[in-house]
């Protein structure tokens, strides 16, 4: 049975918490792709195709850092109204 708890600053801040640390991660990954791309010459099909794959990983880690930021807004709102 999944009883809906009622948020707190601290719950709300904890969210936060872990929040920030999910997206220190998410915009490494996305360098790390970028840095993937600048180190992959665009010498042959393979690579090209190496490349491409890079830039669609880097793609969905960006969509994760846009997800993540949103939800970051939310929390912060929420935070604000409970005080």
């Amino acid at each position: 049975m999944n009883v809906e708890k009622k948020e707190t600053a601290e719950s709300i801040r904890g969210r936060l918490s872990i929040l920030a640390k999910c997206l220190v991660s998410e915009r490494n990954s996305v360098a790390y792709y970028e840095t993937l791309l600048e180190k992959t010459p665009e010498d042959s099909e393979e690579n090209l195709g190496i490349r491409r794959m890079y830039e669609d990983l880097r793609e969905e880690e960006t969509h994760h850092v846009a997800k993540i930021e949103s939800w970051v807004q939310h929390w912060e709102s929420e935070l604000k109204n409970l005080q």
